[in-house]
């Protein structure tokens, strides 16, 4: 949790020195290596598919990548790049490779908890489970970042995934402990790249 505020943290300090190419929303700022990421001198030097999710309604693609701009300090940056794409929308979330172990844990928080509706949930409404890492108080700068919930609802439950826009990605019948291992294939094969 330590490492996501730093990353936070440090996602401003790069904004203040990186001009990215695009922005999505003058509210959801980038993280530092989306920022990295969006630079035009920018490549991609390796990169490697983790894991994937599927469903009827959303489909996500998990990559580790490596990074480098040789005009801009630091010249080699690493994390994960998230594509998600269901029938409406489609986004690309890039989490630095120091935020990672915290992304795996508070999965793994959640795939400790007992999924079943609760008695105040009203009729036809959903309900979410989520992880302390995801939640975010009124007043804390938004940054285009995973947000992960399991879900509830009347036809079907499973993961739920977003980047704090409007858009929700539903992976009906799937748990956040397969995006966890995910995460930790992503940990593993960026160790020494």
């Amino acid at each position: 949790m330590k490492s996501l505020a730093v990353a936070i943290i440090l996602c401003g300090i790069l904004l203040g020195a990186i001009e990215p190419k695009v922005r999505s929303s003058p509210d959801l700022q980038p993280t530092p290596l989306e920022a990295f990421a969006q630079l035009p001198t920018t490549k991609v030097v390796w990169s490697r598919e983790v894991g994937r999710l599927e469903s009827t309604d959303a489909h996500a693609v998990l990559t580790a990548i490596v990074l480098e701009d040789p005009a801009q300090p630091p010249d080699r940056m690493r994390g994960l790049r998230i594509g998600l794409r269901n029938q409406k929308s489609d986004d690309q979330i890039y989490l630095g490779e120091e935020t990672l172990p915290a992304y795996r844990d508070a999965l793994d928080e959640i795939s400790r908890f007992q999924r079943s509706p609760q008695p105040n949930t009203p009729p036809g409404g959903t309900q979410y489970f989520g992880a302390r890492l995801f939640w975010y108080g009124n007043n804390t700068p938004y940054v285009h970042a995973l947000d992960v919930a399991d879900y509830v609802a009347p036809r079907s439950s499973g993961l739920s995934l977003s980047a704090f826009r409007q858009e929700e990605f539903r992976f009906p019948g799937q748990e956040a402990a397969q995006l966890s291992q995910e995460i930790s294939e992503a940990i593993t094969q960026l160790k020494g790249k």
